[in-house]
């Protein structure tokens, strides 16, 4: 089968162009800065890139074991993320459902990152462990 994963290298720049990304998106949503329609398609093409750098590129030890967590971790991301999503349906109207749908662009590969680095965090706390 063939591995479609970017090279681990990738990752640390995932990780800059995530956080610079995350940094704009965030002082144009609390700041409410009137901000041209180019910062804000920065903002979100970075994170999206960003995201897909870090989600997508191998570990320094790439196995079946880490292959395992990453789909499951992949299953557990978009079960959360279409529950958040029918409940927001259920309870959000209006243009806020439009500001749902916004996030919604993010949450399934945020949702990734943070399920599949704890469980990458468990499993070498379990591997330690049992040294």
């Amino acid at each position: 089968m063939k591995n479609l994963l970017f090279p681990h290298s990738f990752q640390r720049i995932g990780w800059v162009v995530f956080a610079i990304s995350m940094a704009i998106g965030g002082y144009i949503l609390i700041s409410e800065f009137d901000s041209s329609y180019t910062l804000n398609n920065i903002a979100i093409i970075g994170i999206i890139v960003g995201a897909l750098l870090v989600t997508c590129s191998r570990e320094k030890v790439e196995d079946e074991m880490t292959q395992h967590l990453r789909l499951n971790s992949l299953l557990v991301a978009m079960y959360i993320n279409y529950a958040i999503l029918i409940i927001c349906s259920l309870f959000v109207y209006d243009f806020g459902f439009l500001h749902v749908m916004l996030y919604n662009m993010f949450t399934v590969l945020l949702i990734f990152m943070a399920v599949f680095r704890y469980n990458i965090w468990r499993a070498k706390k379990r591997a330690d462990y049992e040294e």
